[in-house]
């Protein structure tokens, strides 16, 4: 399953990165950033959906209410 996340983010990067490049070679380098800031925001809501899953792991292990 790491893995499978891990080349989820690396193909959102790959994809955002290609696109920004477009746009600023097209001349449109204000959406590029938004491109680029749209990529970050669903990696870091990939992220924080894992620390989720870890905590609540964590959760288990430990017995906590």
């Amino acid at each position: 399953m790491q893995v499978q996340v891990l080349l989820r983010i690396a193909g959102v990067g790959l994809l955002v990165t290609v696109i920004c490049q477009a746009l600023t070679k097209a001349g449109r380098e204000d959406i590029a950033t938004v491109a680029g800031v749209a990529g970050i925001l669903i990696v870091v809501m990939m992220v924080v959906s894992l620390a989720g899953e870890v905590l609540s792991q964590v959760q288990a292990v430990f017995q906590l209410p």
